[in-house]
Parts: structure tokens; sequence; C-alpha cells
């Protein structure tokens, strides 16, 4: 597991790493500021987990189903989320910004009093470990589907000038650390959201 060559390559991972925190944060004001617009989509993406929650809610332990459905739904994502950007970095894409969408529409639902509280108490504590988390995965997702569109394009080009392959090679190298450091800490964002969030949102 080559933690120490992963933490390294962030550094070449920069300028991707700025892309995803922007798209991010215009698709959570575009979720906040066009709530209406938006609905119908946010809605729909809400109600896919509504059944579970219920389910959850009736069980005996409800902090324990809560914590293995989180992990298990945002560690399962996430890691997915990486691979599947080979099919041209899309699907990150469309990951990045759907969060970013119904993260804002969450916070605009709220009244103006009771935004500040619901974030300090129902989002920040997990959220500043999964959102960081959710971000890394779909840079790399994002990176993965370059380099493929890059490969296709050098299709043109003479094969000694063809880069994108052993880049792409050597990022495959690095999933293996980089999906066990997703779920490492997607396994604490869940612990803390199944505890300290759970306890926070039920004062």
């Amino acid at each position: 597991m080559n933690f120490p060559a992963l933490l390294r390559h962030f550094k070449e991972m920069k300028h991707y790493f700025i892309v995803v925190v922007l798209v991010f944060g215009f698709s959570l004001y575009m979720g906040w500021a066009n709530s209406d617009q938006f609905t119908h989509f946010l809605e729909k993406q809400l109600e896919g987990l509504q059944p579970m929650i219920k389910s959850i809610s009736t069980k005996e332990n409800p902090q324990v189903w809560l914590f293995i459905f989180i992990f298990l739904n945002n560690a399962i994502k996430s890691v997915l989320i990486v691979f599947c950007g080979v099919f041209l970095g899309v699907l990150p894409l469309f990951m990045l910004i759907a969060n970013g969408m119904i993260l804002g529409y969450v916070l605009s639902l709220q009244t103006h009093e009771s935004t500040l509280s619901i974030v300090l108490k129902g989002i920040l504590p997990h959220g500043i470990i999964e959102i960081p988390v959710i971000l890394l995965a779909c840079a790399y997702g994002l990176k993965i589907g370059m380099l493929v569109w890059k490969m296709g394009v050098q299709l043109l080009v003479p094969a000694e000038k063809r880069s994108a392959r052993i880049e792409l090679i050597r990022i495959f190298q690095l999933t293996k650390p980089l999906s066990m450091g997703i779920v490492i800490l997607l396994l604490i964002a869940a612990i803390i959201e199944s505890t300290l969030t759970y306890w926070l949102v039920h004062l």
C-alpha cells in the first residue's frame, strides 16, 4: 500500500483539486439560489434515500443501522466514482454537481435563523471529513476521464509520443492506497455522523 507515493501525487493533482472545489462550490450555490428551478431533480435524488431512512428509524439500535448505511453508501459510491472516470469523466462530474446542488438545496429549505445551526450541527461534524473525501474521489475520477480522452486523441500521433497510457497505468497503481484511504476516512465520518451528528441534531 504505497501511501507516500499517493501523497506525493497530490501535488500533481492540484489543478484537479481546484476544479472540483470550484465546481462543487458553484453547484452548491446553484442548488441554494435556484432551488425552485431544480426542485424536481433534487427531490428525486433525495427521495431515493427516504425508504431506507424510514426503515432504519423503525429498527432496534437505529444509530448502528444508520452508521452501516451511511458508511456503505458513501464508501461504495466514492470508490466506484474513481473507477467510473474511465467513462470519460462524466459520472464523477455528475456526482460532484449533484452532491453540491443537493447540499445547497437542503440549506435553502432552512429558515435564515436555523441555517447556521443546521450547518454546525448537521453537516460540519462529519462533513469536514466526508466532503473533502468525495471531492478527492471525484478529482481522481476526472483525472482518469481526461487521460482516457487524451489516449483517444493520441491515437493520431506516433506511438513514441503517447504518454497518456503510461500515466493512466500509474494512476491505477495509486487507486489501491487511494481506495483504502477513502474507506478509512469515510468510516471515521460515518462514526461521527451516526453518533455526534445524530446527537446534536436530536438535542
